[in-house]
């Protein structure tokens, strides 16, 4: 079992809090929001994802399309709320990448109030990532997004 101070240490340097918009037409809001927790490796160390992943007991370890590492995701809502964000609370980030997490944890909060389904929710998420890190979140079309949120 890893020592969980070590995940935290591990993430501060290797992890990635992201969330991206992609617009949907199936949506009320016409935009889907997608966090993800995730940690990348090369080939050669990517033995570590699958014992963090044992760890929070959830997400998947892939290889990556375009390079030759491996990546460790948790996508689920249910599992970024329920594991990845109360282990970050218990231990937490050291480094500027703390920043990132809170952002991060504001819209998973926020999404499980379900605001992310409504035009306003979105509008709310847009403007915390708006005052955090720009690579903690991707938009796939930034300037249907930026009229619509006018943030």
């Amino acid at each position: 079992m890893l020592n969980p101070y070590y995940v935290t240490g591990f993430v501060d340097g290797e992890g990635c809090f992201c969330v991206s918009f992609s617009p949907k037409k199936s949506f009320k809001t016409g935009w889907e929001v997608r966090p993800s927790f995730s940690i990348s490796q090369n080939k050669k160390s990517r033995d570590v994802l699958f014992k963090i992943k044992n760890f929070f007991g959830c997400g998947e370890v892939r290889p990556s399309r375009k390079d030759n590492t491996y990546k460790y995701e948790v996508r689920s809502l249910e599992d970024l709320a329920e594991r990845i964000i109360p282990h970050f609370e218990k231990y937490p980030l050291q480094t500027s990448k703390k920043k990132d997490y809170v952002a991060f944890k504001k819209v998973i909060l926020l999404m499980k109030e379900k605001k992310h389904l409504t035009t306003e929710g979105i509008k709310e998420i847009a403007k915390i990532l708006q005052k955090a890190p720009q690579t903690g979140r991707r938009i796939y079309d930034l300037k249907k997004f930026s009229e619509l949120v006018k943030v």
